[in-house]
């Protein structure tokens, strides 16, 4: 089995990410900030602004299964494809 490649701010996950934000989580989201062992991430399309966090070694491969899979809310990703930015923020990579 391969590596996959680091969560990193800007990487789009996508649908339900196998529950690793919990039950109820069913929108693709944007990782907006990492750790050594968390992700927050938030669905531009969401009203109410809300963050995503998942932390632990199992939920960080789940996140990176779902971010490595296609969208299955359709094409292009409702994520990716949001939009303008709000803010002046700009990948580190």
């Amino acid at each position: 089995m391969t590596a996959r490649r680091p969560l990193a701010p800007g990487d789009t996950v996508h649908g339900f990410a196998y529950g690793a934000f919990g039950r109820d989580h069913y929108h693709c989201v944007r990782i907006e900030a990492v750790g050594p062992d968390w992700v927050v991430a938030r669905d531009p399309d969401d009203g109410d602004g809300g963050a995503e966090c998942a932390s632990g070694t199992r939920l960080l491969q789940l996140v990176q299964q779902a971010r490595d899979e296609p969208c299955p809310n359709g094409a292009p990703c409702p994520a990716v494809d949001a939009g303008p930015a709000l803010t002046t923020w700009t990948p580190t990579r």
